[in-house]
């Protein structure tokens, strides 16, 4: 599924798309193979062909998702300006890619139910223990995969590992299947598979519990990532908790299903507990967080993550293994159908996993955008209670008064007492920040929130992420301003994310023919006109630009076009996904796309990166492009940025660069007294190098072994528990004083052609920050000292 998300992009109709097409794999394999153990004599042997097989088609995967590697851009610039095109094309894609395997998958259950159990009647009693366990399997792998392997192993050794593994296993199913007693075969008229009604509410609540245990798991997902970290820890606990607690169901419907209890009625209650469980979660979980605050106190990431897996267990826990003892109830509850037991379990498992592909899609793209979490939370829980009523007036007439009407009480709780809809789906302080909510967005992209904090607008994405706001206008657009003053002669400009538009729209002000702009999530696009056009410069309505809702770095390594800037946005380095931004492979497909003259800008949030991030970043980029410069984007002390500028060339910088012009005139306004503006070339720091202590030994970030995507959050917990420090204050005062060190301005091949007055700016750049910093500290000394070192070199006419 990682390499479909690298493949498609990081968008919420790709992810659909991987998600559905491996899930109707899944369902058609159960179905398939089960239909087929009619005739199969030997399930065990069966069962080692299928994981064998399995091993095969993952290996034919490798090989079409290369080949298609070579043709995605030829098919996304014939596509790429119809979305919806697009996006049935990658499902059809995903489809080709994994269908086979998945397929596959899917007969290994049924066919491993048909070999362990012999007779139907045995189905309640061995087939919860054979899905629990199966599951549990599932989670163990998710939690090795997401905590341990891909770290350690890196993506393409971990998939060796699973596709050894499977082999192992068919190999050791094979070698035990030489012994295995044969089944009969099955005529046609010997078959009787239990049609009417009793088959009709087995189908039923099999669609039902995968519909609404995978919708759920997508809406929960959605909860969580509202007051947690969101790095690749965040998404394997609430994966492994999930599939922890379905397994846990499983083996608990196991043991239920050894008591001689009425199967209606027990089914019934199931779903009755299951419905309250779940309409009771929206209300747990704002409790718990108070008020949707983060999760998690100055812990390491260890602590950190036993305080997300405990919260996750107390939130979610109990609806889960109460959903995860539905589907092999039915095992129960199927017993009296006369049928082999493992054409029972496929068609059941088909059913439920054709729910899990239809839920996912309809809690993803429809309910959120139209009713929202809490409300669609509800709703699924409301599911759950109209499948029990029409289980116990339709299918089960004679069943007692008082819990045929139970689910109807439910029901009318969950309009009243239970209505999640006064609960708040942004943290906001009024009293504190003096914060008002003006509008926000709930879709498969995430919760998108535009706040009011006294006279600013801030963009927020998932309660805790700032994107942008018109409180920062000034770092905004230097993020804009630096990039199109270096570069010789700007004609195009990409910008990878838009947040509140701001740094786009800066591009509006230089003779720019041509701005691509790509965001991934629909709903800031929307957030950006409405409320920052007095900020954007016409930004959604000039003809120069094209903004574009999809993965920046997809749209990168498929369109044929080629920009003269490519200017990637601040990223939160801990989030799940981003450290592919600052990958070898991102990097080289932003090269691609350069004119002759091109250079690609990384800003880097040097507040969200500690020294061994910015190593790693620097690195990376130093394969890639033959000179990298660095630049500080302001003068902060405690939240700086820094831009990392890949150059095509080693070419000096000319003389009649507009930065160097603007540097010039503004050194002129200082020495004249008519500014006190700071020249722009005192933002540049040096030019990187692997010879540097920083760099030297630092790992490279790749798509296979992506070290931002482990270590970042691994620092982000760190720096709360004070045991590391961001790159800012002394660590990246440190840095600069090495770039200068080693290659002073006056020597530094990329100032070359530079007079001495640029070098002095230069240097007096350096003592600016330094004063920052010591005026944050209150050390008025210090700070009046940096200021004065600087003052004389900006204006040596005066200091003379």
């Amino acid at each position: 599924m990682k390499q479909l998300g690298l493949l498609f992009g990081s968008t919420a109709q790709s992810a659909a798309a991987a998600t559905a097409a491996f899930f109707l794999g899944i369902a058609a394999g159960s179905y398939v193979w089960g239909e087929r153990l009619r005739h199969i004599r030997r399930p065990l042997f069966t069962y080692a062909m299928l994981e064998l097989g399995i091993v095969i088609a993952a290996l034919l995967f490798l090989l079409i998702f290369f080949a298609w590697n070579q043709i995605f851009p030829i098919v996304f610039s014939a596509l790429g300006n119809t979305p919806i095109i697009l996006t049935l094309s990658k499902l059809i894609l995903a489809i080709v890619l994994i269908f086979p395997a998945t397929f596959l998958m899917g007969g290994t259950l049924p066919v491993m139910g048909q070999y362990l159990v012999r007779e139907a009647s045995q189905l309640g009693k061995w087939s919860g223990w054979l899905y629990g366990i199966n599951t549990l399997g599932a989670a163990a792998g998710a939690m090795l995969a997401g905590f341990l392997l891909i770290q350690w192993l890196g993506f393409k050794k971990t998939y060796a590992l699973a596709l050894t593994i499977s082999a192992l296993v068919g190999v050791i199913a094979y070698g035990l299947s030489r012994g295995e007693s044969e089944f009969s075969v099955l005529s046609k008229h010997d078959i009787k598979t239990g049609r009417g009604k009793f088959a009709t509410r087995l189908v039923l609540v099999a669609f039902i519990s995968g519909f609404a245990s995978l919708g759920l798991q997508i809406l929960w997902t959605r909860m969580f990532v509202q007051v947690l970290q969101n790095s690749v820890y965040s998404y394997a606990a609430i994966l492994t908790v999930f599939l922890s607690a379905l397994s846990a169901g499983a083996l608990l419907s196991r043991w239920l299903a050894g008591f001689q209890l009425n199967r209606e009625v027990t089914l019934t209650w199931l779903l009755c507990l299951s419905a309250v469980s779940v309409l009771m979660v929206p209300f747990g979980f704002v409790a718990w967080t108070d008020g949707l605050s983060y999760i998690g106190d100055r812990s390491e990431l260890q602590g950190y993550l036993i305080q997300v897996l405990i919260s996750i267990v107390v939130l979610v826990g109990i609806p889960t293994t109460l959903m995860g003892m539905l589907l092999p109830y039915l095992y129960k509850y199927a017993e009296d159908m006369n049928a082999r037991p493992g054409v029972i379990i496929g068609r059941l498992n088909s059913w439920n996993t054709a729910g899990a592909v239809v839920g996912s899609i309809i809690a993803g793209f429809v309910l959120l955008e139209l009713i929202g979490l809490w409300s669609s939370i509800r709703l699924m829980g409301v599911i759950y209670l109209l499948t029990a009523i029409l289980l116990t007036f339709q299918f089960a007439p004679e069943m007692n008064a008082r819990i045929r009407y139970a689910p109807l009480v439910i029901m009318f709780l969950s309009v009243t007492v239970l209505d999640p809809g006064r609960l708040p789906n942004v943290r906001i302080q009024p009293l504190k920040n003096n914060e008002a909510l003006l509008e926000v967005w709930e879709s498969s992209g995430g919760t998108v929130a535009v706040l009011q904090r006294d006279d600013s607008l801030r963009v927020k994405l998932n309660n805790w992420y700032t994107l942008g706001g018109s409180g920062a206008v000034r770092m905004e657009q230097m993020q804009s301003h630096l990039p199109l003053q270096l570069h010789a002669e700007p004609t195009s400009v990409f910008y990878l994310g838009l947040g509140s538009g701001i740094t786009a729209g800066t591009a509006m002000q230089y003779p720019v023919e041509r701005v691509v702009v790509t965001e991934l999530v629909n709903d800031v696009i929307k957030a950006s006109k409405k409320y920052f056009a007095p900020h954007v410069n016409g930004l959604h309505e000039d003809p120069r630009v094209q903004l574009v809702h999809e993965d920046g770095r997809n749209y990168l390594r498929a369109t044929r076009e080629n920009f003269d800037l490519i200017i990637a946005d601040l990223f939160i380095p801990w989030r799940s996904g981003v450290g592919y931004l600052y990958s070898l492979e991102h990097f080289q497909a932003a090269k691609n796309r350069l004119n002759s003259n091109g250079m690609f800008v990384q800003w880097v949030p040097l507040y969200q990166v500690s020294e061994r991030e910015i190593g790693i970043i620097s690195r990376t980029m130093l394969e890639v492009f033959p000179q990298v410069s660095a630049w500080r984007g302001d003068f902060y002390s405690e939240k700086p940025m820094m831009a990392l500028i890949g150059h095509l060339d080693t070419k000096p910088l000319e003389r009649n660069n507009a930065l160097v012009k603007s540097s010039v005139q503004s050194l002129a306004a200082i020495n004249a007294g008519k500014s006190d503006q700071v020249p722009l070339i005192a933002h540049y720091l040096g030019s990187l190098s692997t010879e540097q202590a920083l760099i030297k030994d630092s790992l490279i970030n790749t798509d296979d072994l992506p070290w931002i995507e482990y270590l970042a959050p691994e620092s982000h917990r760190a720096v709360r528990a004070g045991k590391v420090d961001w790159f800012v204050e002394d660590s990246l005062l440190a840095f600069m004083r090495d770039l200068q060190a080693q290659s002073p301005s006056a020597s530094d091949p990329f100032l070359k052609l530079m007079p001495a007055e640029i070098h002095r700016a230069v240097s007096a750049g350096l003592y600016l920050h330094e004063a920052a910093v010591a005026r944050d500290r209150e050390d008025t000394a210090a700070a009046s000292e940096a200021l004065a070192k600087a003052r004389a070199l900006l204006t040596p006419s005066q200091s003379g």
